[in-house]
């Protein structure tokens, strides 16, 4: 889009506004520093929270228009959010940094961040294009990232999260800043770094429509039914990986839902050939036991019968991937539920992850009931004579 110049006019009386915004930010600051108060979420001439296009106060950034700059921080998400131990770990986009996900650790949630006249304005230091570019191009050498967008791409989107630092306030509300990050979560960014490789080599070269760099793909996403111990449900997923789904027999409820429990393989075991003279390498898939998967009205046999053609392949390629199983297992309520599948007003397939009363009630059951008879099974005494070596 071509930038509208502004005549000698336009521009004196543009600069005259601005001005006159930066006082009044400045006095807001100064108001909220003398009086010990919190800037409003309200007030424009701030970083404050704003809603994304799904209505989620998610996105940071200063709305009055003569004082936006690069300092933003976007689609933001919580790593971590725990008040008992003071850790609150954020990920996000970074206009800054060139659309580029930025983590940021702090002691205090981001809302108290930018309520804080103080926090406030560190943080928009923080966010600003100088600091960011800087601090995520050494994160890259340090990893040893290439610098630069990857090849037919204009942002630094595809490329690796990297470490924003850590902002911290003490009692008096005064805030430090340090490029470094806990080493619980640079090992946590590290191990996701490893499993986009990983992923990257069992990938389904085939099923990859679209390939952005960085791990983003559009993948041609498609299911079926293969025969096993009983019958066995597959895919590729979203990000062009074989899936297999080996539920036991499936659990009917009194409202009439179906529900499955069992073992889920995302990838398959993949050789990786090794420059000349070096051993050959294997890629083993990654596996999860007790998946909880629940249909509405028709088992899963049926869905694959009738609701292939209506967006089963994309409600499946969206629930099996190694995202939202890992998301499941960070979870409290025993780290199995992966969601519903049922169908909209329109007749296509969707996976929700509200979890109906019947369905956690006879997974809780059958749970019992498994761990009953492990117990028992450990109980029995073995009365066969042992050798003694005589």
């Amino acid at each position: 889009m071509q930038m509208i110049e502004m005549n000698e006019k336009e521009q004196k009386k543009y600069e005259k506004a601005k001005r006159r915004e930066e006082l009044k930010r400045k006095w807001t600051l100064l108001k909220a520093k003398l009086l010990k108060g919190k800037i409003s979420p309200e007030d424009t001439r701030t970083i404050q929270a704003h809603k994304d296009t799904q209505g989620n106060l998610r996105d940071y950034y200063i709305a009055n228009p003569y004082l936006q700059d690069s300092a933003t921080y976007d689609s933001v998400n919580p790593i971590m959010e725990d008040y008992e131990n003071h850790r609150f770990v954020y990920r996000g986009i970074m206009r800054g940094a060139d659309n580029a996900i930025g983590v940021l650790e702090s002691n205090i949630p981001l809302s108290e961040i930018v309520a804080s006249p103080n926090g406030n304005i560190m943080l928009q230091e923080i966010l600003s294009e100088k600091n960011a570019t800087k601090v995520r191009d050494q994160y890259y050498q340090a990893i040893g990232e290439k610098l630069g967008t990857t090849k037919g791409s204009m942002t630094h989107f595809n490329k690796p999260d990297f470490v924003l630092g850590t902002i911290l306030t003490d009692e008096r509300g005064q805030f430090t800043y340090t490029h470094e990050i806990a080493k619980d979560i640079e090992e946590t960014l590290h191990q996701e770094r490893e499993q986009l490789k990983k992923e990257e080599v069992m990938r389904d070269k085939d099923s990859v429509e679209l390939d952005l760099g960085g791990g983003m793909i559009v993948a041609k996403q498609n299911c079926w039914m293969e025969q096993g111990k009983g019958i066995q449900f597959a895919g590729i997923n979203k990000d062009a990986l074989y899936y297999q789904y080996m539920p036991k027999q499936p659990i009917q409820t009194e409202d009439n839902k179906y529900v499955y429990i069992g073992r889920t393989q995302i990838g398959q075991p993949t050789k990786i050939h090794q420059q000349a003279g070096e051993p050959i390498q294997f890629v083993s898939p990654d596996i999860y036991e007790d998946v909880v998967l629940w249909t509405e009205g028709k088992n899963l046999v049926q869905y694959f019968l009738d609701k292939k053609f209506a967006g089963l392949n994309f409600a499946l390629g969206e629930a099996f991937t190694n995202w939202n199983l890992g998301q499941i297992q960070r979870g409290e309520e025993q780290q199995r539920y992966l969601g519903g599948l049922t169908i909209d007003e329109d007749g296509k397939c969707k996976i929700i992850q509200s979890i109906p009363k019947s369905v956690k009630e006879v997974v809780e059951t059958y749970f019992e009931q498994k761990g009953n008879e492990q117990e028992k099974d450990t109980n029995i005494i073995d009365f066969r004579a042992k050798d003694t070596g005589r």
